[in-house]
């Protein structure tokens, strides 16, 4: 990925390097990242260049901040989407990305409750007792998603998953639903969403796999983007999030509405945003290692 924020003078460039496996998991498929690099660890990297010299800033592990724009963007939408009185929220996934969203979510709804469901006790049970307290809600452990989901004002989707993760009947009116990718909704959610709100247009597929048809890969066969289509429109002719903050849409209009935000695609201004903020306040703290600039220029025409 990669993005310009003008204001800052930064340009961002987001880079991983996966390696991917899929397996099932209740019922569904499931897409994770192993940590194979050396002390079982990941490879992702945030590098950030001056749009005036071009000169490299600074690079960064691009995992904590990963999870925050993704959750801060999600709640951004839950803002202008989810009802105003909003107090439980259906947490689906007790991840990594799962902990971000419920600290942001509770940042821009007074919420109560937070129900949290895992397909796996374990995670449930461990993701409950590790952030109670550390928010101000109660935290619920649910044992199926439509527990999690029944009397929830929102259902927030953050898992690995690419199947969908409940059956878009258990919503009922009044409902903000969101999630991280847009196959963990059914199509019946997306039928019944109105708002349904994306994150960008030009979104595309892509995959990198090495030696494997690509067929044989579950977000590809299974269909891109699965399965958000609307009749007589083109698969992202939808409003999207920078609509609903610069006024041109009017965000929720009825209480009764089920809302929706469909986290399509990332962008890479979110790194450069987020980005140029890190940077700004690693320099403030005085933290971090300073490389010389000098190692990455070159006195030869590129």
């Amino acid at each position: 990925m990669s993005g310009v924020l003008p204001g800052r003078n930064i340009a961002a460039l987001r880079l991983n390097s996966s390696v991917v496996k899929w397996y099932e998991k209740a019922g569904g498929v499931r897409k994770d990242k192993l940590p194979v690099a050396g002390g079982d660890r990941y490879v992702g990297l945030v590098m950030l260049f001056s749009t005036e010299t071009g000169e490299p800033l600074a690079i960064f592990p691009d995992g904590y901040v990963q999870k925050l724009r993704v959750a801060g963007t999600s709640a951004i939408a839950a803002r202008y989407l989810a009802r105003q009185n909003s107090s439980t929220m259906a947490l689906l996934g007790a991840g990594w990305q799962a902990s971000a969203h419920l600290v942001t979510m509770t940042m821009i709804r007074d919420l109560k409750r937070v129900k949290v469901f895992s397909p796996t006790p374990e995670s449930r049970r461990k993701f409950v007792e590790e952030w109670r307290g550390k928010v101000s809600v109660e935290l619920i452990e649910s044992n199926s998603a439509a527990e999690a989901i029944k009397d929830a004002d929102m259902v927030i989707c953050t898992t690995n998953s690419i199947s969908a993760l409940f059956p878009g009947e258990l919503l009922q009116p009044g409902m903000h639903v969101s999630c991280v990718k847009p196959c963990e909704l059914d199509a019946l959610t997306y039928k019944r969403s109105d708002p349904l709100i994306i994150h960008w247009r030009e979104a595309k597929p892509f995959q990198i796999v090495i030696g494997v048809d690509p067929r044989s890969i579950p977000d590809v066969a299974e269909g891109w983007p699965h399965p958000l289509t609307r009749e007589d429109a083109a698969i992202w002719d939808l409003p999207t999030i920078s609509q609903l903050v610069n006024g041109q849409h009017p965000g929720r209009v009825k209480d009764d509405s089920i809302s929706c935000f469909c986290n399509n695609i990332g962008l890479g201004l979110q790194f450069a945003a987020v980005g140029s903020e890190v940077l700004a306040r690693a320099r403030e703290a005085r933290v971090g290692r300073e490389i010389p600039t000098d190692w990455f220029l070159e006195d030869v025409h590129p």
